[in-house]
């Protein structure tokens, strides 16, 4: 398949969630950050940008799930993504 992708479906899925997982700890810091009694306004914006960038990621990884789950049919039947 090249470029660094899981060649199965579930294993790309498998991926999105753990980015997922990550996305919502860093918004569970910045929650904690503002909650907080003094703001580090460097922590909050390193933050941020990590969930939004890990989000991002996230959002591909589940698409390309989803394209190689569609593409996934029976063996033989001309459905198999090729790359």
């Amino acid at each position: 398949m090249g470029k660094g992708w899981p060649e199965r479906w579930w294993t790309t899925a498998l991926c999105a969630v753990a980015l997922t997982g990550l996305v919502f700890y860093d918004v569970w810091k910045v929650v904690e950050n503002l909650a907080g009694p003094r703001v580090d306004g460097w922590d909050l914006l390193g933050r941020c940008l990590g969930g939004i960038c890990f989000a991002l990621m996230a959002v591909a990884t589940a698409h390309r799930a989803v394209a190689l789950r569609r593409g996934a049919g029976a063996v033989g039947d001309g459905t198999q993504v090729d790359g």
